[in-house]
Formats: structure tokens, C-alpha cells, sequence
């Protein structure tokens, strides 16, 4: 058995559709924001806007390396955590990593709420998706599985996994 990997932009529905997973198939759930929150005391924002992205990238490192291949779990990472090589290839060595595939305009409508995230803040919005979404989907698309996500409920996104990981 190995680890269910959820990857994407932010507001893919990485944390939703993993905890339907977990619930459904009985693997334990990690949240790598979760853990980094926990870790630090300090929300994500707050990091970011504090201590800056790179301090940020560096505790994500950490704590995703710090991940152990014994024991399988549905893991929803941050958005931009598998843009670091090592962290991606890591990724990939201990679970299958699935793309939670979703369109600009869908995560432009899901991340409305930017006090919770500090790379929309400034600016246009949809641009700045759209910019972090075209550096990111190469990467993203290197996935042993890609799901597209734009028309389907989280429980639907969910089945699709099961269904296509053999879960």
C-alpha cells in the first residue's frame, strides 16, 4: 500500500476530497498546511507574510521529507510544494501523486477569501491564478494520475480516485 499524494492549485479541493478518501478507504489523513500550522503556531498567511515565502518553502520541505513511507495516508500538500524537485520526487517515491486538475475561472470562483491566501492578495486575482497555475501545471501534469475536477463534487472527484488508484 502506498500513500494517496493530492497535488494542485490552491482551491482544487486537495483538503476536501482528501478527507472523503481517508473516511472512505480507512487510511489516516495528513494535511502538510495542517502540520506546518501546528509546527510553527502561526497560520500559513502569517508565515508568509511574516517571515516571507522562502522561510515558508523551507518548513514545507521539512515537513513533507518528514513523511513516512510505512505507513500510508492520503496526503494533501500545499500548492506550490512539488515545484521543489527533491519534494516532488520524494512524493512520487512513496505513494501515487493524483493532479486535482481545475480550471482558472473554478479556482478564481473557490478563492474568494484571500485573507487566507497571501499569494492572491495583491493585484488581480485571476491573473495572478493564471500565472502561478502556468508555472505550476507543467510540473502538476508529471502526476502518475490527473484528474479533472471543474464539473464534479468533491465526492465525485473522490470515487474518481478510488476508482482509478484501485484504493
Amino acid at each position: 500500500m502506498e500513500h494517496v499524494i493530492l497535488v494542485g492549485m490552491m482551491g482544487a479541493g486537495k483538503t476536501t476530497v482528501g478527507r472523503i478518501i481517508s473516511y472512505t478507504t480507512g487510511r489516516s489523513f495528513i494535511d502538510i498546511d495542517q502540520r506546518i500550522e501546528k509546527q510553527t503556531g502561526m497560520s500559513i498567511f502569517e508565515i508568509i507574510t511574516k517571515q516571507g515565502e522562502d522561510y515558508f518553502r523551507r518548513i514545507e520541505k521539512d515537513v513533507v521529507l518528514s513523511l513516512s513511507p510505512k505507513l500510508p495516508s492520503v496526503v494533501s500538500t500545499g500548492g506550490g510544494a512539488v515545484m521543489d524537485k527533491e519534494i516532488f520526487s520524494f512524493l512520487k517515491s512513496i505513494g501515487k501523486v493524483v493532479y486535482l486538475k481545475v480550471s482558472p475561472v473554478v479556482l478564481f470562483k473557490r478563492t474568494a477569501n484571500t485573507e487566507t491566501r497571501p499569494l492572491l492578495k495583491e493585484g488581480n486575482r485571476l491573473h495572478n491564478l493564471q500565472d502561478l497555475l502556468s508555472k505550476r501545471e507543467p510540473r502538476y501534469l508529471e502526476s502518475d494520475v490527473v484528474i479533472e475536477a471543474d464539473d464534479s463534487s468533491p465526492n465525485e472527484v473522490a470515487d474518481k480516485i478510488i476508482k482509478r488508484l484501485e484504493l
